[in-house]
């Protein structure tokens, strides 16, 4: 019987070519150290008053999330911790870029131009999941923007247009429901995946402690497990709390509108990393301009 790979765990001191080499084989990876107690639960008290508000509404009924997840969008606004420590974090930054970056040299003329296209942040979004929650489905994120796969048996450059980072507000593990892998799927094409009579064959619990992160490929085939029961005391207000960045290449549309979802009022406070991520920088030679300008010139004043 053959043995079933597992998520890789590495260290930041192991440097960004072995988390590259890691998302390339196996699609998704895990980092053991990437924020500390103290930035998590920072991210956590800015985060938790917009899920209370959530509490006594209906759940989500959008695409794969169940009915009773709550969750809190626009999160780069509402949370300063999880947009400038998680989402801005250097190591996620050089594997977005990496994954995402799209160059390419085109011909005017007797005279070659080589432009860069640098990635977006696509969405950024908390997810809370309550116990009696059931597993998802197993799919691939990167359906949003049509994406198609042929079947491959080594990864090669700008496959995959989609790049999400999962940073969890507790410990994760399978009985609340940690996030199922299927570790190489990000190579599969596009016919109907088979996953064993019970649908875990070739399936892993992609189990989380607090301060570490999850780092997948849009292609990679995945999904919230079960929650079917309180695994603690207080199941009053027991959930498993995820926080998710999703980037996509910098010519494709973003899921979350980022014009309309943060007033540039605000986006006047976040870093530069961030500005350009959400879209306040021109993607070479000529996508997302005002008045035929990059449109950082609009943050300034």
């Amino acid at each position: 019987m053959a043995t079933i790979k597992s998520v890789q765990r590495l260290k930041r001191s192991e440097g960004v070519e072995k988390f590259i080499e890691a998302l390339e084989q196996d699609g998704g990876v895990i980092i053991e150290d990437f924020t500390d107690i103290a930035t998590l639960e920072r991210a956590n008290a800015e985060v938790r008053p917009w899920i209370e508000k959530q509490k006594t509404a209906q759940g989500v009924q959008v695409g794969a999330l169940g009915g009773k997840t709550r969750t809190v969008t626009r999160l780069v606004m509402r949370s300063p911790t999880v947009r400038e420590k998680f989402y801005a974090d250097p190591l996620h930054q050089a594997l977005c870029e990496h994954f995402l970056a799209l160059e390419t040299t085109t011909w005017y003329g007797d005279n070659a131009k080589t432009n860069i296209s640098h990635p977006l942040l696509s969405i950024a979004i908390a997810f809370d999941i309550p116990p009696g929650t059931s597993a998802q489905g197993l799919h691939r994120d990167d359906k949003n923007h049509h994406a198609r796969h042929t079947e491959a048996s080594h990864y090669s450059r700008n496959r995959d247009m989609l790049l999400g980072l999962f940073v969890p507000g507790c410990d994760t593990f399978q009985a609340n429901g940690a996030t199922r892998v299927a570790p190489g799927s990000h190579l599969w094409g596009d016919e109907k995946p088979y996953f064993g009579p019970d649908g875990t064959q070739g399936v892993v619990d992609a189990e989380l402690k607090k301060g570490e992160a999850f780092i997948m490929l849009g292609s990679l085939y995945h999904g919230g497990g079960a929650y079917e029961k309180p695994v603690t005391s207080n199941a009053d207000i027991e959930s498993r709390t995820i926080y998710a960045m999703f980037s996509c290449t910098g010519v494709h549309r973003q899921e979350e509108i980022s014009f309309l979802s943060y007033p540039v009022e605000e986006v006047r406070t976040y870093s530069k990393t961030v500005q350009e991520r959400l879209g306040w920088k021109q993607s070479e030679p000529n996508l997302g301009w005002v008045d035929l300008k990059s449109p950082e010139f609009l943050l300034q004043g």
